[in-house]
C-alpha cells in the first residue's frame, strides 16, 4: 500500500495545501498540492473539522511523517490512551463504525489537546563497569551505545523504551531511567 510523506500543511485563500510525495515514487519531489477533500472539509467544517480529517489520515497510515508536526505528535498521545484501544484498526478490522462515532472525533481532538509528557526516558546498559546509553535509528535493526547520555535516543513514554528493548536479543541487563 502507498501513503503520502508529508512535509507541510498550510491553509490560503480557504484552500488547504499539502507538501508531500508518494513513498512508492523515486526520486521524491515535494511540491505543494491543492487538497480538495481537506479543502471542502475545511470550508464545510472548519478548523476543527480539518484537523479531525488529518489526524485520521495520520491514524490509518495514508499519512505519514516526513517531518514532526502537531498531527504526528497527537498521534503518539492517541496511541498511549487506554479508551483508543476499542478504535484502533490495528487491534479490531471490523470496528469501522465505531471508527466513524463522535466518540472517535472526540477522542482524536483529545488528542490533538493533550500535549506529550515531559518525562522522558533514557534505556541504559552497564558495559565493564560504564553506564552506556541506547540508541537507535528508525526503521533500523541494530542499535548503538553513546557513554554521553545527550545523544541518547529519548523516549516520550516508559511503555515505548521497554517495547524497544523486547525487541532485541541479550536485553536482559538493560534497564528504562526517567531523566
Amino acid at each position: 500500500m502507498s501513503y503520502e510523506i508529508v512535509k507541510g500543511i498550510k491553509i490560503e485563500d480557504n484552500k488547504v495545501f499539502v507538501k508531500a510525495d508518494s513513498n512508492n515514487v523515486y526520486p521524491k519531489h515535494f511540491d505543494w498540492w491543492d487538497s480538495i477533500s481537506l479543502t471542502k472539509t475545511y470550508q464545510e467544517q472548519g478548523q476543527v473539522g480539518l484537523d479531525i480529517e488529518l489526524l485520521k489520515a495520520y491514524e490509518s497510515g495514508n499519512f505519514q511523517a516526513g517531518s514532526k508536526n502537531k498531527y504526528t505528535r497527537a498521534l503518539e498521545v492517541l496511541r498511549h490512551f487506554e479508551e483508543y484501544k476499542r478504535f484502533s484498526w490495528r487491534t479490531d478490522i471490523d470496528n469501522n463504525d465505531l471508527r466513524e462515532s463522535k466518540e472517535f472525533d472526540n477522542l482524536l481532538m483529545k488528542a490533538l489537546s493533550t500535549k506529550l509528557p515531559k518525562q522522558k526516558y533514557l534505556i541504559i546498559k552497564d558495559y565493564f563497569g560504564k553506564s552506556v546509553y541506547f540508541y537507535h535509528r528508525k526503521n533500523s535493526g541494530c542499535c548503538s551505545w553513546y557513554s554521553d547520555k545527550e545523544k541518547a535516543k529519548r523516549f516520550n513514554y516508559e511503555e515505548d523504551a521497554k517495547n524497544t528493548i523486547s525487541c532485541f536479543q541479550n536485553s536482559e541487563n538493560w534497564e528504562v531511567i526517567p531523566i
